[in-house]
């Protein structure tokens, strides 16, 4: 999308090498295809055991795990920790042990764009919320420096909703 293109100008202005990536909560694995095409080796993880027998049989190396507990990789194993459209399924409770976890196996950038707005089922019943941690770029901003990272904007749209803002943690 927009953001990585973003994300790739960044790079480039900054002489940023990525050579390994992992992708938490990679879904159908959009991602991994992207990386993969700009020879980046990739690792995806899910906890979705149907995405991730989908992702390997695409051929990419992918995991079950949660991004809570990744001890499934070596501490600094990668360049770039991605996370898009998955930090707001998790439980606030939780969001500090996926941080804990995501600088733990990232030797300096995170690429993390958290969906700031209620699901649609969660705006029908807030029981069936698919989103459980829903807040304004703000909250999610304080969230990642208050964990010790520098957040880098780029790909913003002008747009309040933030839909193609990724939050870039250097530290």
């Amino acid at each position: 999308g927009v953001a990585l293109m973003k994300f790739e100008i960044f790079m480039q202005e900054n002489n940023v090498k990525i050579k390994n990536m992992v992708d938490v909560g990679c879904a159908w694995g959009k991602t991994l295809k992207y990386w993969t095409k700009r020879g980046v080796k990739v690792a995806g993880v899910d906890v979705s055991k149907k995405i991730v027998k989908k992702c390997k049989r695409q051929g990419y190396l992918c995991y079950l795990a949660s991004a809570t507990d990744l001890s499934i990789f070596k501490d600094k194993e990668f360049d770039l920790y991605m996370a898009t459209d998955m930090y707001e399924h998790l439980r606030t409770k939780d969001l500090s042990f996926a941080i804990k976890e995501a600088k733990r196996i990232t030797k300096r950038y995170l690429l993390i764009r958290p969906h700031p707005v209620l699901d649609k089922r969660g705006r029908a019943d807030k029981k069936k919320a698919l989103h459980l941690t829903v807040w304004d770029l703000e909250k999610w901003q304080k969230f990642f420096e208050d964990n010790g990272l520098k957040c880098i904007k780029i790909g913003d749209d002008g747009e309040t909703t933030y839909k193609n803002v990724f939050l870039i943690q250097e530290f």
